[in-house]
């Protein structure tokens, strides 16, 4: 959908807070144009992914490698836009805590299911991707080819901007 003129660094993110707030994670990312056009970008969470053995949270303003459930509407992202030479900010809001499905449970067959609960209380770094393009989205009514199963976001995407902040929290010792 897009072309790909763009370079890559036109488009700078850096993770400016990560607060704990009414159960919640608020992180605050400014956006930087590099640019001599306006850029456009995914302004809210697609995906949450924590990796308890890093601590590490990704937060992915992006749909790609998500899947396609078929029968289920989806909903596009949410699209922003950053003028030539400046800047933006994006605040998220994540729950604090991550419940998932446990991979060691059982089957659902067997109707042994389990959840995980992953705090993020504790996360030690903080990763986000924003999805953005030198083109504005718009809903591609040309036949997608049954090769290409990606969301329509995804196709439109054409970099990432990445940021990434360590958590410099001091834990207390353990009783």
């Amino acid at each position: 959908m897009a072309n790909n003129d763009s370079k890559s660094d036109e488009l700078s993110a850096s993770i400016q807070s990560v607060a704990p707030l009414d159960a919640r994670l608020q992180v605050v990312v400014r956006l930087q144009n590099k640019a001599a056009r306006a850029l456009h970008y995914v302004a809210d969470v697609r995906a949450t992914r924590y990796d308890p053995a890093t601590r590490t949270l990704t937060l992915a303003l992006s749909d790609e490698g998500r899947e396609v459930i078929p029968g289920l509407a989806g909903r596009l992202p949410l699209f922003r836009h950053v003028d030539p030479g400046s800047e933006a900010e994006i605040h998220l809001s994540v729950p604090d805590k991550i419940v998932k499905l446990s991979r060691s449970a059982g089957s659902v067959e067997s109707g042994e299911l389990a959840f995980e609960t992953q705090q993020l209380s504790d996360v030690r770094e903080v990763v986000v991707e924003v999805a953005w393009a030198d083109v504005p989205y718009y809903h591609d009514t040309r036949a997608s080819s049954l090769q290409d199963a990606r969301l329509p976001a995804a196709r439109w995407e054409q970099h990432k901007a990445r940021a990434t902040k360590r958590q410099d929290k001091k834990r207390p010792p353990k009783a």
